[in-house]
């Protein structure tokens, strides 16, 4: 009953920066460096615990919010990408988490840097990533966490995001993948999605062919684990040994 109030009274936006602000009071109170977060570069005696139904401890950064899937793509960034590229990156970041998002438009290594979202609330611009408001090879490289899995025209969003990056650019997509073929489940009720899912605007769970499917549209993809590719004493600093989602599918525009 108070949480409907609350969330019928105050908007969305102030429920979020109300959200962060208390986080960073709580940040106060975990001074140390146990632990360190590569995506804000700020350290603390432990992280915070994450998850609704099942609770997962010690994984969420306390200054940033960042969770282990953006740690390992921060760090994916900075030692593939970045050093891959001579030349400041045009970056263009769907559903944008703040740590991350604060480390990207303040990088040297990044000429521009745009974050959008169909909810104006989370993002600076809204965005359909069926229907960007961009022109054609406009970006050195998209990142695309967690969407893809909730639009019911993912194909549409996959040959905007191979239209508006530039020949050689690449697209970082981050999504859950399970078993090897991609299984569509909008269909289902809002009910089942909840119980089984997490998430009731979930219209598929992709298996491993889903670099099949984005190179239909153009985009040479493979999937990296690379958190395996990370030194132990790194993984232990960021707290990434239990990092679940956290494959990442690089993708180049051919």
């Amino acid at each position: 009953m108070i949480r409907r109030l609350y969330q019928k009274c105050v908007s969305e936006k102030k429920r979020l920066a109300l959200h962060y602000a208390l986080f960073k009071i709580e940040a106060i109170f975990l001074a140390g460096n146990k632990y360190e977060c590569c995506c804000c570069s700020k350290s603390s005696r432990r992280f915070l615990s994450h998850g609704n139904v099942t609770i997962r401890k010690n994984i969420r950064c306390p200054h940033c919010l960042s969770l282990e899937r953006m740690r390992i793509l921060c760090k994916y960034i900075q030692n593939v990408i970045m050093t891959e590229n001579t030349k400041p990156l045009r970056i263009l970041d769907f559903a944008p988490v703040m740590g991350l998002k604060n480390y990207l438009r303040n990088s040297p290594s990044v000429a521009e840097y745009i974050d959008g979202d169909i909810d104006p609330n989370v993002a600076t611009y809204k965005v359909d990533i069926t229907q960007m408001p961009f022109e054609d090879n406009s970006f050195d490289l998209v990142l695309c966490s967690h969407v893809l899995y909730c639009v019911p025209e993912d194909r549409k969003g996959m040959q905007e995001i191979y239209r508006v990056l530039r020949p050689g650019g690449r697209a970082l997509i981050i999504d859950t993948i399970e078993g090897e073929h991609t299984v569509e489940l909008g269909h289902l009720p809002k009910e089942t999605l909840l119980k089984e899912y997490g998430d009731e605007n979930t219209c598929r769970v992709y298996g491993r062919d889903i670099t099949e499917i984005l190179g239909t549209y153009g985009l040479k993809a493979q999937i990296i684990d690379y958190v395996k590719q990370l030194p132990s004493d790194f993984i232990e600093k960021q707290r990434l040994q239990n990092a679940f989602d956290a494959e990442i599918i690089d993708c180049i525009k051919e």
